[in-house]
């Protein structure tokens, strides 16, 4: 104490910074304390289920981001960790590292919602999807992709620029169809990264394209399938952060979640 009062008699300006920075250095501390914990998808959470949703959250978002350590992953059937973000127009993309019967890779690709599930599978329709949004080919939709268990990683959607696509013969997604579109197309990018958070290993980026400007609601899941399920699938998920399109540049973190 009677260091800092010496300093705040002869160096005021000093003083003045000393004090600035303390406050915010403790206002950091506040805001680390207070930052909220990481959530179990799996067993050791005590709950069955497998999705969950971000109360409160705003409706305009272009920016959603979490961390995302697989602790258990089967080597038979589906396993899937995935943010899925939906769309205004009745579209939705899921993202995120897979082990598939063994092998591991990302997959970035959506659809249009007729009712959820295996409904939307049955029921594309490629000239009319088309029109609403458009899948990247395989080699960026589910490219090989090298992930670890127990090694945490970064998964980001990100919108980015506007484009017009013209007129020409597409495919919707994966080996579907090819469908003539008889006009432009014009659509936002929406970018998913995949990338180790300690900076080590590959990073994967991965476009579609939507004609939303904006996420209307998102999810956080695991997904079992094939064989997979009841064996034990599970990770841990941070509370994930959005931007929204009335403050593009400020990060806010989901604060509560609810299980489904």
């Amino acid at each position: 104490m009677q260091v800092q009062g010496s300093i705040s008699r002869t160096h005021p300006r000093l003083a003045r910074l000393a004090l600035g920075c303390g406050v915010a250095l403790a206002a950091g501390a506040v805001a680390a304390a207070s930052a909220p914990p990481p959530f179990v998808i799996g067993p050791t959470a005590h709950d069955p289920h497998s999705h969950a949703a971000f109360p409160g959250i705003p409706h305009d978002l272009i920016k959603v981001s979490s961390h995302l350590r697989v602790t258990n992953a089967v080597a038979q059937g589906l396993n899937f960790f995935a943010i899925q973000v939906n769309f205004p127009n009745k579209t939705w993309a899921h993202g995120g590292p897979q082990r598939v019967d063994g092998r591991y890779q990302m997959n970035w690709g959506g659809l249009v919602n007729r009712g959820g599930g295996s409904k939307d599978y049955r029921e594309e329709d490629p000239a009319a999807d088309l029109l609403l949004m458009q899948n990247g080919p395989d080699s960026q939709r589910s490219p090989a992709y090298a992930w670890e268990a127990d090694k945490e990683y970064v998964l980001t959607v990100e919108r980015g620029k506007q484009v017009t696509l013209p007129p020409g013969d597409y495919v919707f997604i994966g080996a579907g169809p090819k469908v003539s579109v008889p006009v432009a197309r014009t659509l936002w990018e929406w970018k998913f990264t995949l990338r180790p958070a300690d900076g080590n290993g590959p990073v994967q980026v991965s476009t579609l394209y939507d004609a939303a400007d904006r996420i209307a609601s998102f999810y956080i899941w695991n997904e079992c399938g094939y064989g997979s399920c009841g064996k034990g699938q599970s990770a841990t998920w941070s509370m994930p952060v959005y931007a929204s399109l009335d403050a593009p540049h400020a990060e806010k973190q989901a604060q509560t979640f609810k299980r489904f």
